[in-house]
């Protein structure tokens, strides 16, 4: 399945000869200016009937900063939860040199840490939850970071074709940037759509049934909260 992924740099763009792909989003960057386009890419989306996930570009330098830019992330998702059918992607480079600017050394040590509390939060979140990054930077987050997916960026010569496979990486591969952001999903598309497996996991509500003089049931639910401890009542009718 093919796809785009876009932000506010692409404006208010025409999401119509993309119905039957997918679409992943920007929804922000940094803790935490949002996109300004990402409320509306959402509206397209959902008025399109286009699978869309989501995006978070990273301007962290230790994992304190990727836990709280995670948290941003939440809040300003959370009136989408069910609609986000391809999962949630933490972006992690350094594309405006903004980390090396900052101090932060390019390497396994400071990267992998970021790159896990991030995806660990959204995955605690009950989000599909997966990392951003190019080939070159999978060094930097190899074995902390094998349980979550990865969206792999390789371009090749970037003229518009996809000219590699990068399935062994991850499941979403970003093959070029033109004239856009395009992408070639490796997976089925159910594999990131947490909102059934969500609804599915919701615990069933118990009730219990306490009987009066007439032998006429009036039933009391247990407290909808699992740490609240139940309370067995005896009830009298005179």
């Amino acid at each position: 399945m093919y796809g785009i992924d876009i932000s506010e740099h692409n404006g208010n763009i025409d999401l119509t000869p993309y119905k039957g792909q997918f679409v992943i989003i920007r929804v922000g960057y940094g803790n935490f200016a949002p996109d300004k386009k990402f409320t509306r890419n959402v509206a397209e989306c959902k008025r399109l009937g286009i699978p869309f996930g989501v995006y978070h570009y990273s301007y962290a330098l230790n994992k304190d900063g990727a836990r709280n830019e995670a948290a941003a992330v939440l809040r300003t998702i959370e009136p989408y939860r069910n609609d986000i059918k391809c999962g949630v992607w933490f972006d992690m480079e350094d594309a405006d040199g903004y980390k090396r600017k900052h101090g932060v050394t390019i390497n396994h040590a400071n990267i992998a840490p970021m790159c896990y509390e991030f995806a660990k939060t959204i995955e605690d979140a009950g989000y599909y939850s997966g990392i951003y990054t190019s080939s070159s930077w999978l060094q930097y987050m190899s074995g902390t970071c094998d349980r979550f997916d990865k969206w792999v960026a390789n371009w090749g010569t970037n003229n518009g074709q996809l000219q590699s496979d990068t399935s062994k990486y991850g499941t979403i591969h970003q093959y070029t940037s033109k004239p856009l952001d395009k992408n070639i999903m490796y997976a089925d598309i159910s594999r990131y759509d947490m909102s059934k497996k969500n609804q599915q996991s919701q615990p069933t509500k118990k009730r219990s049934t306490v009987f009066v003089r007439e032998n006429k049931p009036i039933v009391i639910p247990y407290p909808s909260q699992p740490s609240q401890t139940s309370v067995s009542v005896s009830l009298f009718i005179e």
